[in-house]
């Protein structure tokens, strides 16, 4: 299979896009200024630098938070893409003149403002409403090869998931066909020199257990030598649910998956990004905090802070520090699960701070000492660890990286209240420990702004209607099937 998938194709071109973003932005006050004045002053740029480059950040990143950069942006109602479209450049607008009060070293003159925000509006125009097409993902023209029941299955569910991908049939490995529902028979894989491929399709979706028979690799090295793409259907299904469905999971997939990780943003430059984000958001949110810490206070008796053991890195203990948001009894009938809905354990502001996050503030304290990420798995309760591992497959991959204040998982889905919740939780874990980068990292951060300002998420109810047809699927370790090709 190749190295660079369309996973990882799909977050490149969202990080090209929103470098783009930010530079419209100088480039649009230069041009302003040689609009306005004829020509370009380097001191006057020195003078404008500062308020450029926070409205050079302010920009992409609205653009990011209202959606304009996912797949589905180009079907979201007319009305929601102008108004995140106007939003982003009131934004801005504000910005430029916000810094300009501050320091009026810094602030931009009028007429180049104006020629610079009319520049702006229509290079912005041009990117997010003329060429979108641009930018989409080429569709997959997939054909699926199966040798089981379980495989015509997964081709099936696959074919239902997304209109990113079409699956044009199934290619049976060996003489025995295997019958589908809806997807026609495209031949079957029992002879080297005869098999050949409807010229349609441009990618192979194979499972992990067909890699290793020595005489299928044969076939699929000469499918890759011209031109076909061969991707394994979880890798497929990250990249149309940005989630991996566990029963597709293997011990092929895990090491595959620790071998893409970036190891020194891991190891060197992931705990210098813990450390600048946790200070920054320390210096921005302490007011927030402070009434959060008055609201505890006046609203229920006892302790502001809450403090309870959670497993980390390698299964090792620390304290986490917590806003307190449920009376100091709630766990008087021993430790309970946190509900998604309505909780009578929590008084009534703390239903506030737990819907915009405000009670997960005082972990910034454990990513400056080290006990967490910024990003990355939710640390859990060593207790709820052992009674999850047992229901839910490779449960204990968590641990291998650092837990995190947010994470994927934390914007994608919402609080989990049961086993069910996190299994679903897991899928989206494990998909950001194969891709944990700096780019997802500053996504999350994105996906986290949205998530506090529109007061939380709901449960993807389409996510988990589609995931639920995945786990009907048997273990991804089968048995191994050895199909005899010949030669003709």
């Amino acid at each position: 299979m190749t190295g660079y998938s369309p996973v990882g194709r799909h977050l490149i071109l969202t990080g090209f896009r929103f470098t783009l973003d930010a530079l419209l932005v100088p480039v649009s006050m230069i041009a302003g200024m040689s609009w306005r004045f004829g020509d370009v002053f380097a001191d006057k740029l020195r003078m404008y630098a500062p308020a450029v480059f926070v409205a050079a950040v302010v920009l992409p990143s609205l653009s990011y938070i209202g959606g304009l950069y996912s797949a589905a942006a180009p079907r979201f109602e007319a009305w929601v893409r102008v108004r995140w479209f106007l939003f982003s450049l009131a934004a801005t607008l504000f910005v430029l003149l916000g810094m300009g009060s501050v320091d009026l070293d810094a602030r931009v003159g009028r007429g180049v403002l104006l020629y610079g925000m009319l520049i702006l509006s229509v290079l912005y125009a041009g990117h997010h409403f003329l060429l979108p097409r641009r930018f989409r993902m080429p569709r997959l023209r997939a054909a699926c090869l199966v040798s089981s029941a379980d495989d015509a299955m997964a081709a099936e569910i696959l074919a239902h998931s997304s209109p990113q991908i079409q699956v044009v049939g199934v290619i049976t490995i060996g003489d025995a066909p295997v019958p589908t529902a809806t997807l026609p028979q495209l031949g079957q894989l029992n002879d080297l020199e005869s098999t050949r491929l409807p010229p349609v399709v441009n990618t192979i979706l194979v499972r992990d257990r067909h890699l290793v028979m020595p005489s299928l690799t044969t076939v699929l090295r000469r499918w890759r030598y011209d031109g076909i793409e061969i991707m394994s259907l979880a890798d497929v299904c990250e990249m149309v649910l940005q989630a991996v469905p566990l029963p597709l999971v293997t011990e092929s997939w895990l090491f595959r998956a620790s071998n893409q990780s970036g190891m020194l943003y891991i190891k060197k430059l992931k705990r210098l990004f813990d450390i600048i984000v946790a200070s920054l958001f320390l210096l921005m949110l302490w007011p927030v905090l402070l009434l959060g810490m008055i609201a505890v206070r006046l609203s229920s008796p006892g302790p502001v802070f809450f403090r309870q053991t959670r497993m980390g890195r390698m299964g090792r203990e620390f304290t986490i520090l917590k806003l307190r948001s449920m009376r100091i009894d709630a766990e008087k009938d021993g430790p309970q699960w946190a509900s998604s809905g309505k909780d009578a354990r929590v008084f009534p502001l703390g239903n506030i701070l737990r819907k915009y996050r405000v009670d997960e503030v005082p972990q910034l304290f454990n990513i400056l000492r080290g006990d967490m990420s910024f990003v990355g798995p939710r640390p859990e309760r060593p207790e709820f660890i052992e009674q999850l591992e047992k229901e839910i497959p490779f449960y204990r991959e968590r641990l291998l990286v650092q837990p995190g204040l947010t994470g994927w998982a934390q914007v994608k889905y919402p609080y989990g209240s049961n086993v069910e919740d996190a299994w679903r939780k897991h899928e989206f874990d494990l998909y950001y420990i194969k891709h944990m980068s700096v780019l997802l990292d500053f996504f999350v951060l994105l996906e986290t702004t949205r998530t506090v300002l529109i007061g939380g998420n709901r449960k993807p109810d389409a996510f988990i209607k589609a995931m639920n047809k995945w786990k009907k699927l048997g273990p991804a370790d089968g048995p191994e099937l050895q199909p005899v090709l010949t030669k003709s």
